[in-house]
């Protein structure tokens, strides 16, 4: 059922192409009316002889042998040949009655066609043109039961059978269409896919952000009311590090990381910034993407020194993390020199930046490149505390899923959680959160919307590299207090501009 909803439009196209291909075969196809003639043919009893029954096989062909039809095109002032595709002859059920049927492009044509048929083979059978000695000796003798009656409606299935029939000739198709094609694709399908996949929970849904919403990555504070805001809020909820925080007496080291590129890492990481921040959190949000770089555009922030200078010594972190127009939140963007490889993203280089950035802020949220493509999210994830994988349907691989998170574990002692980007809206339910919202300014704080949503801290790490128990975390992280965004996915149909489709 999960599988029909997901492709419930495509069966409906389905459908209606189907009734469409019938409507088309029926207008297509050319129109011919069809008359029919009923002929009585039974033993002439003769006297001093013994009944030969008629044998009904022979008289259908007999009914349209040469002399026949010859008859029957003299009196219709046509040629014997095109007469033959016309006429046909047939024996209905067990009795010796003969049907000759005549089909032709009008309802008069037809009805004097099965006439002359009919005619000129009662006088074949009854030796009309015979005399009358052989008349009496003729052993069989056909009668006219029925005559042929004018036709009110074209020869042929109708619209009613038609129609119908290519209705469900479409569905079928279509049925089969998703069947075939959800056995050959290796996306990932939905929440529980991607924990498979993970073997991570995943704690959030973020719906597929409409174009009137504005761009995915601002979504949070352009359309606070949106679905899709609601499950940063939801996931800001579930990731909340002010406890582990307190414990360490310094900031938690967020990463966003994604197995390929246009997943949607950008997107996650500028609205989970943006969401911590708007609760009163020091956030700073880094641009560790080295590769494609493009929060500097989000927030428009102006050149400066970047995450470069900051490693390199050549900037101090008052002078790299920039003020955006969302209060509370800076942004350490990439350095304007262009050639930077990951080599300067030395985990010794980052564990010193990042201490420092503990100490000013409370969240430090990364973006990175894709794992599977540039090396820069293992430097990262190693001096990460959290590591958040974004998955999108449409795009993220089952093997790719699960190989980021394998690279990830190899080398970072954090937990690993999941996040499904872009979860496409269900056509057959609204989600309660869909309403119309009104536009904020960056750093107003909007209004609490839907149920609330208890906080619920990450445990740490357990096991070898932090890998830990999935089926635990899955367990400790709990169900409750889900909003509506986040179990529906939203009701947005189409997504808007993301930065990483510059990608």
């Amino acid at each position: 059922m999960t599988l029909l909803r997901r492709h419930g439009l495509w069966l409906v196209l389905a459908t209606l192409a189907g009734i469409a291909g019938a409507l088309l075969v029926y207008t297509g196809r050319s129109i011919a009316y069809s008359s029919t003639a009923q002929i009585d043919v039974e033993s002439h009893v003769v006297a001093n002889t013994t009944p030969v029954p008629p044998n009904m096989t022979t008289e259908t062909q007999v009914a349209t042998s040469g002399v026949v039809v010859t008859g029957t095109a003299s009196a219709l002032h046509i040629s014997p040949v095109n007469l033959r595709a016309h006429l046909s002859a047939k024996v209905s059920g067990t009795a010796n009655i003969l049907s000759l049927t005549c089909t032709m492009p009008t309802p008069a044509a037809a009805q004097h066609c099965a006439t002359a048929a009919a005619a000129s083979y009662i006088d074949f059978r009854n030796m009309a043109s015979g005399t009358k000695t052989a008349q009496s000796h003729d052993p069989l003798q056909a009668t006219l039961v029925t005559t042929a009656s004018l036709p009110s409606a074209p020869a042929g299935v109708g619209k009613r059978i038609l129609l119908p029939v290519g209705a469900v000739l479409g569905l079928l198709l279509g049925l089969a269409a998703i069947l075939l094609r959800d056995r050959f694709d290796d996306r990932v399908r939905d929440r529980a896919d991607v924990e498979r996949c993970l073997d991570a929970p995943v704690i959030a849904e973020v719906p597929r952000v409409s174009r009137r919403e504005g761009p995915p990555a601002t979504v949070f504070g352009q359309a606070p009311h949106s679905p899709a805001a609601e499950a940063y809020r939801y996931l800001r909820t579930r990731l909340d590090p002010r406890p582990r925080a307190a414990s360490r007496k310094g900031g938690v080291v967020l990463l966003v990381a994604g197995a390929r590129g246009l997943e949607g890492r950008t997107s996650v990481a500028a609205n989970l910034a943006t969401a911590f921040a708007y609760v009163g959190d020091r956030v700073i949000l880094v641009d560790a993407d080295t590769q494609r770089p493009s929060l500097r555009r989000v927030f428009g922030t102006g050149y400066g020194p970047g995450l470069g200078d900051l490693l390199a010594g050549r900037a101090s972190i008052d002078e790299a993390a920039v003020a955006t127009c969302v209060p509370g939140l800076r942004l350490v963007a990439t350095s304007e020199e262009t050639g930077q490889t990951s080599d300067m993203l030395e985990a010794s280089r980052l564990r010193q930046e990042f201490a420092r950035m503990r100490a000013v802020a409370d969240v430090i949220i990364v973006d990175s490149a894709p794992v599977l493509e540039v090396s820069d999210a293992l430097g990262l994830a190693r001096v990460s505390e959290i590591v958040v994988i974004v998955a999108d349907p449409r795009r993220t691989s089952r093997g790719d899923a699960s190989s980021a998170a394998q690279q990830i574990r190899a080398v970072g002692p954090g937990t690993i959680v999941g996040v499904v980007n872009r979860t496409p809206s269900s056509p057959w339910r609204r989600s309660p959160w869909h309403r119309t919202w009104p536009k904020t300014t960056p750093g107003q704080t909007p209004a609490t919307t839907g149920p609330s949503v208890p906080a619920v801290v990450l445990p740490p790490p357990g096991g070898p590299n932090g890998q830990g128990d999935a089926k635990r975390i899955a367990a400790q992280l709990g169900r409750r207090g889900r909003p509506a965004a986040d179990r529906d996915g939203g009701n947005n149909r189409s997504s808007g501009h993301d930065p990483e489709a510059v990608e």
